[in-house]
């Protein structure tokens, strides 16, 4: 993808103008639209997809769509069009099939929400998320016939060629829409009469330019570099997080650690650039795997790493949403034995791989009941795996969380595809044992799968703002509970519960035994992190996890987009996720910015981040990034199709 410019404005068009003052007719005429989000144009292997408009914009005359009349009236009656469609989110997926199919008397669409009219499902994910990428065993067909869906409300408009542009507006800038909306009553209502008359119209400006698909827009870039410094596309990728409990060994005498590979992701995806919130789709299962992280580093100090045997490896991809790009990295560089970077594992290093998947779409579903079923997705009933589900499900029922085991080919979407499709000897055979983790059976419980409404509101949070000890100390969930600040059935508190028997279960699986001790997640961390992830970069938390710096800066009052963005730079989400790892399970050591910038330790990394007084602290870290980017862009480098290679054969 490339150039974006988006704006919109509001436009009464008039027959006779009077003279006035340039400036006060032009606020008399024309009225910006702010907070708006465009739709924005990517490319895959084959075609484009998303919204597009010339360099002028698209203007059109208001049309307010109240039912499916209006849309009908739209595009086979209105004579003085194109028009621009206002649409509630809770009736866009209701017209706007009508609307891509008869696209000519149509110049775009704003889709706003009203919280009032939330609709049941609201999903421009495809019924199938990433059918082309899943592994051997899939069932989920995304054709209009086919049953045997994941995403059942899905229209895959995230995935087609739109040719006009869509904006949208979220509930706190309702007022825009209140705007237009008057402005449509006064001048356009009169259907039947508005030929040669004053009209509302709007303008909206979401250029974007692309070639054809990947390899062109890629190619004719290349083309561009010789020329110009403009490149013509970048490709979708960001960085991959790990962090392992015990530092990896290095070298090929050494005898590595066998390692239990503890996966989430971090993206999520949505039609409309920046509104990308993620809650149930990404943000719980990484929230979770960060928590679960931070208190095996407690039962488990790295200092006690010559005790035992076995390690564990937390992973957080990046770029899931599109054909999983981070976990297909990660199985790629594993498979040449390149993954990480600075020591490399092969496949038979990890005795098992455990994935936290889409788990909070049932959150709302038992927001009254302090019990909440999970479900384990395995291909198979190999002893790694049966011996894992017994102990989690021990550790889980002691805390109200069933984990009912589901033995089956047919995996819900997840990183284990990739795994499976890339490293398909090892994962068949047993040497890399899998198990998923997720709320849903048969189909998803998240009916607002990777759209803007997969928001806050979507796992019911309620931020209770307890405010965070000296030196990053979280209340207890035990105590929180005994104090009455929280309820057994608030998501942050089922949240520690998984976090508490999963770092439980791992604790087993290092040390042989079971753990007695009293630490465990807290929901106060859990309040915290949503609460950044979901509502405001502004947050203590992240500003403790920030790089250290000579200024205060403030992060932006909003969520992070958990969009993938492109390979060229890092984003937010994926630094800040690194960052909590580092800050939370990390060491804080003794040492100015300059000795910390020159501490080399084998095994470790050195960071000088903010810290809770925002003075700077020194963090000694196992915690590091790696790439997440397609390997289709590095292995025709290496002489290899990455088609015949790795993509499923359709039949």
């Amino acid at each position: 993808m490339a150039f974006l410019k988006e704006f919109l404005i509001l436009v009464i068009v008039f027959a006779i103008i009077k003279p006035f003052d340039c400036e006060r007719l032009h606020e008399q005429i024309y009225s910006s639209i702010e907070g708006g989000a465009a739709c924005f144009k990517r490319l895959n292997g084959t075609h484009q997809a998303g919204c597009s408009s010339s360099d002028k914009g698209a203007v059109g005359v208001v049309q307010m769509i109240y039912d499916v009349t209006d849309a009908q009236w739209l595009v086979y009656n209105a004579t003085v069009g194109p028009c621009i469609a206002v649409i509630n989110t809770a009736l866009f997926h209701d017209v706007i099939e009508l609307l891509m199919a008869k696209p000519a008397n149509v110049a775009g669409i704003i889709v706003y929400h009203n919280a009032t009219t939330r609709p049941t499902t609201f999903s421009q994910e495809s019924k199938c998320p990433n059918e082309y990428s899943s592994g051997p065993g899939s069932q989920c067909l995304s054709s209009p016939t086919s049953s045997n869906v994941w995403n059942e409300g899905g229209t895959g408009l995230i995935r087609r060629d739109i040719p006009y542009p869509i904006f949208y507006i979220p509930q706190t800038r309702l007022e825009e829409i209140e705007k237009i909306e008057n402005c449509y009553k006064r001048y356009n209502l009169d259907r039947f009469n508005q030929e040669g008359k004053p009209l509302c119209s709007l303008q909206l400006n979401s250029f974007m330019f692309a070639a054809v698909n990947s390899a062109v827009c890629l190619r004719r870039s290349a083309t561009s570099a010789l020329l110009t410094p403009t490149k013509v596309c970048d490709p979708l990728g960001d960085q991959n997080v790990h962090y392992s409990l015990f530092p990896l060994e290095k070298g090929e005498e050494v005898k590595k650690k066998p390692i239990t590979l503890v996966t989430a992701r971090i993206d999520t995806a949505s039609l409309f650039d920046g509104m990308a919130p993620g809650a149930a789709s990404s943000v719980v299962g990484m929230a979770s795997l960060i928590m679960s992280a931070v208190t095996l580093s407690k039962m488990i100090p790295v200092a006690n790493s010559s005790l035992y045997d076995n390690n564990v490896l937390w992973t957080l991809f990046n770029g899931e949403a599109f054909d999983y790009i981070g976990s297909q990295r990660v199985a790629y560089d594993l498979s040449r034995g390149a993954w990480p970077p600075f020591s490399p594992l092969t496949p038979s290093d990890i005795n098992l791989h455990v994935e936290l998947g889409q788990i909070g779409g049932s959150l709302q579903i038992y927001k009254e009941n302090a019990s909440w079923p999970l479900y384990a997705y395995a291909a198979s009933s190999f002893s790694q795996i049966t011996e894992f589900l017994v102990v989690m499900s021990e550790n889980a029922n002691a805390f109200n969380i069933t984990l009912t085991p589901e033995f089956t080919t047919n995996l819900p979407p997840s990183s284990l595809h990739s795994f499976r499709r890339i490293l398909k000897n090892e994962t068949e055979s047993g040497d890399l044992p899998e198990v998923l983790l997720i709320d849903h059976q048969g189909k998803f419980t998240n009916t607002y799968y990777e759209s803007v409404l997969d928001d806050d509101t979507n796992i019911g949070f309620i931020y209770h703002n307890i405010s965070v000890g000296p030196e990053g100390k979280f209340t207890p969930t035990d105590e929180l509970l005994a104090n009455g600040i929280m309820k057994e059935t608030d998501i942050q508190v089922k949240m520690s519960r998984l976090a508490t028997a999963l770092a439980r279960t791992l604790y087993q699986r290092v040390t042989g035994k079971a753990y007695t001790g009293d630490i465990a997640a807290s929901a106060h961390l859990a309040d915290e992190m949503l609460y950044c992830l979901l509502r405001s970069q502004a947050c203590r938390l992240l500003m403790a996890a920030d790089y250290a710096s000579g200024s205060e800066e403030t992060p932006s009052a909003r969520p992070p987009p958990l969009y993938v963005g492109v390979a060229a730079w890092p984003s937010t989400p994926a630094v800040f996720a690194g960052h909590l790892l580092a800050l939370l399970a990390g060491a804080h050591l003794p040492l100015d910015r300059t000795a910390c910038d020159a501490r080399l330790e084998p095994g470790f990394s050195h960071y000088w981040l903010r810290g809770w007084n925002h003075s700077g602290v020194c963090v000694q870290t196992t915690m590091n990034f790696t790439q997440a980017m397609s390997p289709a862009f590095i292995i025709p480098a290496l002489g290899i199709d990455f088609d015949t290679a790795f993509r499923p054969k359709k039949s």
